[in-house]
C-alpha cells in the first residue's frame, strides 16, 4: 500500500498535498523532536504585500536539551490566532471560493488546543476534508527518520519541485508564488484543486 510519512505542519503546503494526494495512507510522525525553522509552527499565504509568513509563538522550554514535538505548547496568551484568521480573511476574501469555506475556517479557529502538534493535525484534517482528500490516517509509534518527511517540513531552502502556476490572488502584482499553504489552493481553485494536484504528479 502506498504510504507517505509527514511531520504534521501548520496548514500543510501545496507540495506536501500533492504527495498526500498520490498516497493511499498518510502516516503522521508523532515521535520526533521539535526543530526550529520548519513548517511545524509557520505557514505562508499570498497577501496584498506579497508572501506572508504566519508564525505560531511557542512556549519555550528552559532546558538546553531537545524537546519532543508532542510536548510543545503554543503560547495562547498572545493574539496570534486572531491575527492569523484576520490575515487569511484579508488575503483571500476576494478569491473565488473563500466564501464557501469561511464558516468552517472560523469554526476551526474557535477551538484551539494547547498542543502544537494537535493543532497542526486539526488544520490538516480541515484541508483534507475541504479538498475532498479521503485518506487513511495512521500515527507512528516510534520515530521513522523519513527523508522525504524531513525535507517537506523544512521551511528554508528551495522547494522540492517547481509547481505549474494557477490563478492566485494578487498574482498580477507579485507573480506566481510558492510554496504556499494548501489554503491558497483551496480558496483559489475550490473543487478544481484535485485536478490541479493530479496534474503535478509527474513532478514528484
Amino acid at each position: 500500500m502506498n504510504e507517505i510519512c509527514i511531520h504534521p505542519s501548520y496548514f500543510v503546503d501545496v507540495i506536501t498535498l500533492i504527495h498526500i494526494h498520490k498516497s493511499q495512507v498518510v502516516v503522521l510522525e508523532t515521535q520526533d523532536s521539535y526543530v526550529k525553522q520548519t513548517y511545524r509552527n509557520r505557514t505562508y499565504i499570498a497577501a496584498a504585500n506579497g508572501k506572508l509568513a504566519l508564525n505560531i509563538p511557542i512556549i519555550h522550554q528552559k532546558t538546553g536539551h531537545s524537546i519532543s514535538y508532542n510536548a510543545v505548547e503554543m503560547d495562547l496568551s498572545q493574539t496570534w490566532a486572531t491575527t492569523h484568521l484576520k490575515s487569511i480573511k484579508s488575503a483571500y476574501y476576494s478569491s473565488p471560493y473563500f466564501e464557501y469555506y469561511q464558516d468552517d475556517l472560523e469554526t476551526l479557529f474557535k477551538d484551539i488546543p494547547n498542543s502544537l502538534i494537535k493543532w497542526n493535525i486539526k488544520t490538516l484534517h480541515f484541508l483534507l476534508k475541504n479538498l475532498q482528500l479521503h485518506k487513511e490516517i495512521k500515527v507512528t509509534q516510534e520515530y521513522q527518520n523519513d527523508t522525504l518527511a524531513h525535507r517537506l517540513i523544512t521551511a528554508k531552502g528551495t522547494p522540492l519541485i517547481t509547481l505549474d502556476s494557477y490563478i492566485q490572488v494578487f498574482q498580477e502584482k507579485h507573480g506566481f508564488s510558492q510554496p504556499l499553504s494548501g489554503l491558497d489552493l483551496l480558496f483559489n481553485l475550490g473543487p478544481a484543486a484535485g485536478h490541479y494536484i493530479k496534474s503535478q504528479y509527474s513532478k514528484l
